[in-house]
């Protein structure tokens, strides 16, 4: 029901809408399925150009035909500061949106009271999100009014399968920058408001999929300047001694336990050198004489001298604690973020050093250079998807990837002006490529390149032109010290449960169906860097896993 001069139209929530977009250009969405328990996501577009309308009227909101909650939110736009790297437009559409706005919808802001205020001549998307837990068909009705007076009403039919969808099997980690959340809301780190806003973080990122959480024994040594220093988020206390060195793990047993029952299941050590080569200690305070101090950091060799004895010291406690705590084989330690070829012998110079204290344990890092593996200085490397091809005739156990501002040809990404299907397509290539594991950096990185300073993130997602707007982080600082949850964030949600569907398809119809599946509905072989770009390909593949899935059982 609508009105010539005032539009709606439910969309898939992988339209990314800009505003300046009118509803029709977007695919009409009118049927959908799931599983029980899948969280699902899409979108009323809303465009009033009624004559007469000076500014924004008041709508009141209204779903109907439910009997579970739905929650409703603004996908508000926020400007791109660095859309992307100047070579990255070469890739042209469907890959890339092309927006002479410079505005991208981003942020998903709760609306107050069952209200919205849609601009006047402007496309608002009202972002609806529902965990159906009851199986049955349902028509969803979403409807806006103007006081008393009816001006539109849509309707979505669901179908929600009588089957749960599968726990999640992929270890999925994204940063965890707890300090940027101790100087966003101005709090002294690790004080009780802090370990708050530490909590609802941690719970958003796992109802969003990550169930691996960055743990900063120290201050993780990312993405700083050389010189530079982060403010410190030590977990583990150290007293330096005449004999050494006694360490205290009292504010990383409430670390391990407060992530616990967020439903945090894995834990990245923080890295154990520093980042591009492991040439220096990460940034390590200590009580020395009865005062705190800095007793490494960029000045120190992370390979000889005092730093080599401290942690010699340290690791055999700090794994008989987690042992102890019950999460040690649920622990992933970290060398060095991002080392190169030419820093390999650095490298391993580094592994060799931690080594006897980590037997059995689980080491990973960000690295590209599939001579890293060959030569048997690492086990479990984690290359970038433009690499990840080099890595996958090679007989690894458990096999990793990663994403970050230089993974822009083709491959996936969640960068602010990449479509939604580009995000959303890394569910379908994990899944067939057989991947266990897949790290970013940037869950909430709120700072400047080299962490200089502390940036706004509503006005810049890229660090302040340093990556692409969009890899920095995923969730936006709302009030009180709650996130704000980003649309892309979502859709990456999505892209997760695809998984567990996929996987749970394989077990009733076998991995060989499943594949040619997939492969089938693109019309061509999906690849990292060939697939269908169009939001209808992934669409159209669950709804057909969906079917197969119903039929089988």
């Amino acid at each position: 029901m609508n009105t010539p001069s005032f539009t709606t139209r439910i969309v898939s929530s992988l339209e990314k809408v800009l505003f300046t977009d009118r509803p029709e250009q977007h695919p009409a969405l009118d049927s959908l399925s799931a599983l029980r328990g899948e969280t699902i996501d899409f979108q009323l577009l809303v465009l009033d150009e009624t004559p007469g309308v000076l500014s924004s009227r008041c709508l009141t909101v209204g779903i109907e035909g439910l009997p579970f909650p739905a929650v409703c939110r603004e996908a508000a736009s926020v400007p791109a500061d660095l859309p992307a790297y100047r070579h990255d437009t070469s890739v042209g559409t469907p890959y890339f949106i092309e927006s002479k706005s410079g505005c991208y919808p981003d942020p998903l802001l709760p609306i107050d009271n069952g209200m919205i205020h849609p601009a006047f001549g402007r496309t608002f998307s009202l972002w609806i999100t529902l965990t159906p837990d009851l199986a049955g068909d349902y028509p969803v009705t979403v409807t806006l009014r103007d006081g008393d007076t009816l001006l539109s009403s849509d309707t979505l039919h669901l179908t929600v399968l009588p089957v749960s969808l599968p726990e999640q099997e992929l270890i999925c980690t994204q940063w965890f920058h707890c300090d940027c959340l101790a100087d966003y809301y101005r709090l002294p780190i690790f004080s009780p408001a802090h370990w708050q806003v530490i909590s609802d973080y941690m719970r958003c990122a796992v109802e969003n999929g990550v169930n691996c959480l960055l743990t900063p024994i120290f201050t993780p040594p990312l993405d700083t300047e050389v010189g530079g220093e982060r403010p410190t988020v030590q977990l583990i206390g150290v007293t330096v001694r005449e004999d050494g060195y006694a360490f205290d793990f009292s504010l990383l047993k409430e670390w391990l336990a407060l992530a616990q029952r967020n439903g945090v299941r894995y834990f990245e050590i923080s890295h154990l050198f520093s980042q591009w080569g492991a040439e220096f200690a990460p940034k390590i305070v200590a009580e020395r004489d009865g005062r705190l101090c800095r007793i490494f950091g960029w000045d120190t060799p992370g390979t000889e001298g005092e730093y080599p004895r401290f942690l010699s010291c340290l690791l055999p406690e700090l794994t008989a604690f987690l042992r102890e705590a019950g999460v040690l084989d649920r622990c992933f330690f970290h060398i060095s973020d991002e080392p190169n070829e030419q820093q390999l012998e650095g490298y391993r110079k580094a592994k060799a050093i931690v080594a006897p204290y980590l037997e059995g344990c689980a080491v990973i890092d960000a690295l590209s250079a599939v001579e890293f593996y060959r030569k048997g200085i690492i086990s479990t490397p984690i290359p970038d998807l433009n690499k990840l091809e080099s890595f996958l005739d090679e007989p690894i156990g458990q096999r990793w990837t990663y994403y970050c501002c230089a993974q822009w040809d083709r491959v996936s990404n969640r960068f602010l002006a990449y479509p939604s299907s580009r995000n959303r397509i890394l569910g379908v290539q994990l899944y067939k490529y057989g991947i266990s594991g897949f790290l970013q950096w940037g869950f909430n990185f709120w700072y400047s390149k080299g962490s200089r300073r502390l940036i706004n993130p509503f006005l810049s997602q890229s660090g302040e032109r340093w990556v692409p707007s969009g890899d920095a982080f995923v969730v936006y600082p709302g009030e009180d010290g709650k996130p704000l949850e980003s649309l892309r964030l979502r859709v990456f949600h999505e892209a997760i449960q695809d998984i567990a569907a996929l996987s749970l398809c394989e077990k009733l119809v076998g991995r060989e169906r499943v594949t040619a599946l997939i492969d089938e509905i693109a019309g061509g072989e999906v690849t990292l860097r060939s697939y269908p770009a169009e939001s209808s390909y992934l669409l159209k593949l669950r709804e057909e896993v969906n079917r197969l899935i119903a039929s089988a059982l």
